[in-house]
């Protein structure tokens, strides 16, 4: 989900009440490819949400 800023903290500061992991990472991802499909996934696996900024 694409959420502007302010609704993007008061979201993860939710998921952070449930007491889930937040992970976030960045990169520039406007040609997709498998390797960054890749890199994601991984990314993924150190928490509950992922947050791309």
């Amino acid at each position: 989900m694409i959420y502007p800023l302010e609704e993007a903290v008061e979201q993860i500061e939710s998921y952070k009440a449930q007491g889930k992991k937040i992970v976030f990472t960045n990169g520039c991802f406007d040609m997709i490819h498998a390797g960054h499909v890749k890199y994601l996934n991984i990314a993924k696996t150190y928490g509950d949400i992922l947050v791309v900024g």
